[in-house]
């Protein structure tokens, strides 16, 4: 029997998802073997794979992921490196958006790549909840785990207020300076602009989705409360040459339901969570395009872009440890 080259293993109750939410699975994959692995990747076998956009299909659940790699997702390692040393454990995260109509559980096999080369298939059962209080609870985008002691604050919350309305408006391709509206019971509560995809500056198309999450946090006056949390997801995933594709991006707006203020915001910079800190009755933010990660990146000018979000009018709070650390939980807002 042949050794064993690499093993896996899910984090943070991440296999289970929600109906038509946008939910984390965070993968751990840990090399077995006795030598150096280099440009580990998981991938949709070529079966599961879109044609049209960088992404897999498993009947109606969507598997997405970042980092510019359209070959599959990269086992992310800090400090940028490639190379998983004998022993070594690194993070595959990928998003999962489920367009069922009804519960279930669905199998995802994943190909692992080693440089390019197919070494084995791995196989995940996600299990898609319907949308029931427990959908509302918030999680990380890096360490997704259910905060099941929350469901009291959501019932709470869910009793006293209701569920609000939240929307993302985006404004129609060829507008001059191309945005994105977050709605909340229809007041605006963030204003996104940039690269957004709804000008005539940009070619790919871009998938925006917005949900609500409902969490506990200090508030501006260190007093522990509820959160409305309007998160909006902006996809990159048409092949480019403008863009960076796959990339995955996430604005969050924490909003204090009795002020309807935004006191928090959450965002990602190069994988760390990035906290802003209000309070603003409208976050203003832009996604920057042309920012590059690395040195052949930048050698190729624009061919290459992310898109890391930059807020205007709030005060930057707090960054989280690198997520691709495995013994790091990349939380930088304390939930519950």
């Amino acid at each position: 029997m042949p050794p064993r080259l690499l093993s896996l293993r899910v984090e943070d109750d991440s296999e289970v998802v929600f109906l038509r939410r946008v939910s984390t699975l965070k993968l751990v994959v840990r090399n077995e073997s006795e030598r150096i692995l280099r440009k580990v990747c998981l991938a949709p076998p070529p079966l599961y794979r879109e044609r049209e956009e960088v992404k897999g299909r498993y009947s109606g659940l969507q598997l997405l992921w970042g980092g510019g790699y359209d070959k599959g997702a990269l086992v992310t390692l800090p400090g940028d490196r490639i190379e998983m040393r004998p022993g070594e454990e690194g993070v595959v995260y990928f998003l999962v958006y489920p367009e069922l109509t009804s519960p279930r559980v669905v199998d995802v096999p994943l190909d692992v790549l080693v440089e390019g080369r197919l070494v084995k298939r791995f196989s995940v059962k996600i299990r898609v909840l319907g949308r029931g209080l427990m959908s509302y609870v918030y999680r990380s985008r890096y360490s997704p785990r259910i905060h099941k002691e929350l469901l009291d604050t959501v019932k709470r919350a869910v009793e006293e207020y209701g569920v609000p309305e939240v929307e993302s408006k985006v404004w129609a391709l060829g507008t001059p300076r191309p945005r994105v509206e977050v709605l909340l019971e229809g007041k605006r509560v963030a204003l996104i602009t940039g690269d957004v995809g709804s000008g005539f500056m940009h070619i790919g198309k871009i998938r925006v989705l917005t949900d609500l999450y409902i969490a506990e946090a200090v508030d501006l006056e260190k007093r522990k409360r509820c959160y409305w949390v309007v998160r909006t997801w902006f996809f990159w995933l048409n092949k480019s040459v403008f863009d960076e594709a796959p990339d995955a991006e996430r604005v969050e707006v924490w909003v204090n339901p009795d002020t309807e203020m935004v006191d928090w915001l959450v965002t990602d910079a190069h994988w760390k969570e990035v906290v802003y800190k209000g309070p603003v009755e409208c976050a203003w933010v832009r996604i920057e395009g042309g920012e590059h990660r690395s040195l052949v990146s930048k050698l190729v000018g624009l061919l290459k872009s992310y898109h890391p979000p930059k807020v205007r009018n709030m005060r930057l709070y707090a960054i989280s440890p690198d997520s691709r650390d495995p013994r790091s939980s990349a939380v930088a807002i304390n939930v519950g």
